[in-house]
């Protein structure tokens, strides 16, 4: 069943509480996943051509950061490996991770937000 634009808001709340404990520790590939989805999620693709929702596009990355940039470079992969995909595939897929990862209090945040 598909989550609701609340139901990921809610989910991202807890993914990004440093005081929720997760079920298993993130690691860096994790943070970078949930990133890309989170930025795909709420402001749409990274490359053009754009869809009509998407938002603040003329502030999107020009180009992939340098070699150097270990994190940025990262995180603007993680937001292109979501291009497939819609914004609702997306969210569904952020809120399973979280599901995953954190566990319980994604599940109860998601049944508040229904």
């Amino acid at each position: 069943m598909p989550v609701t634009e609340r139901q990921f808001e809610a989910a991202a709340a807890i993914v990004g509480d440093k005081n929720v404990k997760p079920v298993a520790p993130f690691t860096f590939s994790d943070q970078c996943r949930f990133y890309g989805l989170f930025k795909w999620g709420t402001v749409g693709r990274l490359l053009p051509p754009y869809e009509a929702d998407d938002i603040d596009t003329d502030r999107r990355p020009a180009s992939r950061p340098g070699i150097l940039s270990v994190t940025a470079r990262a995180k603007y992969d993680a937001w292109a490996a979501a291009q497939d995909m819609s914004k609702q595939e997306a969210r569904d897929e952020y809120v399973a991770l979280g599901q995953k990862l954190v566990g319980p209090p994604i599940d109860e945040a998601i049944q508040k937000a229904s």
